[in-house]
């Protein structure tokens, strides 16, 4: 099956879009960033980043990373992570709650 957008949500430097839903709690989004997405956490969800366009710098906690297609990075909660540049990035999403985010910096 091939995979399509829902619909795309604008946010500060970059948009989302459902790929998949799973269930109410679990989904394939797209999301594309122009910029920076300032550090912030999530209580109870776990996610799934898999980079498939352009390059950058994804924090997770106290490990700073340069992005390119193809990687692949875990993001449990509670874990502060940022990410920066211009990217396309499938996120896997488990355990999502709504109001689940804690922005440290937007």
């Amino acid at each position: 099956m091939k995979l399509f957008p829902e619909r795309w949500e604008e946010r500060r430097n970059y948009k989302v879009s459902i790929l998949y839903r799973i269930s109410d709690s679990e989904f394939i989004q797209m999301v594309e960033i122009k910029g920076r997405v300032g550090k912030h956490y999530h209580r109870v969800q776990t996610e799934i980043f898999v980079i498939i366009e352009g390059n950058g710098t994804l924090g997770l906690d106290n490990n700073i990373f340069k992005v390119r297609c193809g990687d692949v990075f875990l993001c449990t909660p509670n874990t502060i992570h940022f990410v920066e540049g211009n990217l396309r990035i499938l996120v896997f999403k488990y355990n999502h709650k709504k109001d689940d985010t804690v922005w440290l910096e937007k």
